[in-house]
């Protein structure tokens, strides 16, 4: 990744950081001495090599799986353990079981799936029709940093119960199979206007453009090149998240994305998640 300003702050995902020269990231806010976006880091995709045992009854999360963390624990899991950590139980055989976790201080509608299979692999996941930023927790920023996001949260609450270390955990969108990064790029302001500009290479295959854009309890604009894509009100939720068109972040044409708010003391932000395929 090619980073215009002074510094990036790594964003602690418990991935292999991938450099790569997909998005040239600019602060367009003269008051921050061009510094770069708060977070603007790619990860690697790949491909889960599930094991023969597991294969046929995985087939399912080709059809509704979106993007996902994944793990393979050494020696075979024990369902009853698991079992204890979902909400609800959505599917269940003597193989595996399927069910959604609860997040802490977030509500139902941001449960996270997980598939829990005897021979050792968990994935935890959002169904293919939620956008890949809704990943985005906003609830750990925390000193211009991103420490966790949903899927690390429910693959941890699920790790702890069975005793085995999230460690080696992987990415991957079961939608994009051709898709091997992605990339999150995170703006934050205290109060007035934040933004930087981004270009995306026309040599990249982009699937898929999405946002995620929180308020506290406060009004805030979400823009792109001056169009509103999102507005939070006080009496919204304080996270919302969508897909973008092509048209509005189009590839080979420098676009500006900002975020503002107007009352100080209270945090806005922007999150911009893409899914491509780099050649």
């Amino acid at each position: 990744m090619k980073v215009g300003g002074r510094r990036v702050v790594a964003l602690l995902f418990a991935v292999l950081i991938v450099s790569v020269l997909l998005v040239y990231l600019y602060d367009n806010s003269g008051g921050r001495n061009g510094r770069v976006p708060d977070v603007g880091n790619a990860y690697a995709l790949e491909h889960p090599a599930f094991a023969q045992a597991a294969g046929a009854d995985t087939s399912f999360l080709d059809e509704e799986a979106g993007i996902a963390l994944y793990l393979n624990v050494s020696g075979p899991i024990d369902l009853s353990k698991a079992r204890s950590v979902f909400r609800t139980i959505e599917k269940e055989t003597v193989n595996y079981t399927v069910g959604s976790i609860a997040l802490p201080n977030l509500s139902e509608s941001e449960d996270v799936h997980c598939f829990v299979h005897r021979e050792g692999w968990i994935v935890v996941y959002y169904l293919k029709a939620e956008p890949v930023a809704k990943i985005i927790d906003w609830n750990y920023w925390s000193g211009g940093q991103l420490t966790k996001n949903k899927l690390q949260v429910g693959l941890e609450q699920m790790c702890n119960a069975l005793g085995v270390s999230v460690s080696g955990a992987k990415y991957y969108h079961f939608q994009y199979p051709y898709a091997n990064k992605c990339m999150i790029i995170i703006e934050t302001v205290g109060s007035g206007e934040d933004s930087f500009t981004i270009t995306i290479p026309i040599e990249f295959t982009v699937y898929e453009r999405s946002w995620s854009h929180y308020a506290y309890y406060s009004t805030s604009y979400f823009k792109i090149d001056g169009n509103t894509i999102d507005e939070i009100s006080p009496s919204s939720p304080l996270t919302e998240y969508g897909r973008l068109t092509v048209a509005q972040l189009s590839p080979s044409v420098t676009h500006t994305v900002s975020v503002s708010g107007y009352y100080s003391g209270y945090l806005y932000g922007v999150c911009i998640a893409l899914i491509y395929q780099e050649p």
